[in-house]
């Protein structure tokens, strides 16, 4: 199980815990089914915080070291296939949720979207890995067909994503973005 999401899930269980105590000292327990009932209060209460926690609330904690990345970027492609090297402009758009990410990249060509993403901490800093497929335009698919690539991009500046991707067709390359906003989606 990945480390992030055995970490939510005892934050979870602490929270259920603690919100179980409060509710038995407040109201305590004189039957089975009261019980039960607390039982069922306590769970759904837990998840909605954790619900809360996971999309919205994380962003805010200082406490919280996964980096935000969620906005719009953009930047440039340099890459290499059949040993003809080349440079595109790309908009690059993630969402993102404590447990969850999402990257689109679109070029003139293609737009691309994650099929799996994770932030994984290396050496004491977070790197963005993420497998993709594209879609290329109508007019491009013949010389661009549909691939599936894999990305990772250092994340060392919240602001800044630079790193190296490499495909299914043999292209590799590298990519810096540069954010343009600070959408928090």
């Amino acid at each position: 199980m990945d480390n992030k999401i055995a970490k939510f899930l005892a934050k979870s269980l602490w929270v259920a815990l603690i919100l179980f105590v409060i509710r038995y000292l407040l109201w305590s327990f004189s039957s089975l089914y009261d019980f039960i009932g607390a039982a069922g209060e306590v769970i759904s209460i837990t998840i909605i915080l954790m619900g809360l926690y996971c999309t919205l609330i994380w962003k805010y904690n200082p406490l919280e070291k996964t980096p935000k990345l969620m906005g719009t970027y953009k930047g440039i492609i340099e890459y290499n296939f059949n040993g003809v090297a080349s440079k595109k402009d790309t908009l690059v758009k993630v969402k993102q949720t404590l447990l969850s990410i999402k990257i689109q990249i679109t070029t003139n060509e293609i737009t691309s979207n994650t099929i799996v993403g994770n932030l994984v901490e290396e050496n004491e800093e977070y790197v963005l890995y993420y497998t993709y497929i594209t879609n290329p335009k109508s007019k491009y698919s013949k010389e661009n067909p549909i691939q599936y690539g894999t990305c990772r991009l250092l994340t060392n500046d919240e602001n800044r994503l630079v790193g190296t991707y490499w495909t299914s067709r043999q292209t590799i390359g590298d990519i810096e973005l540069e954010k343009v906003n600070d959408k928090k989606k």
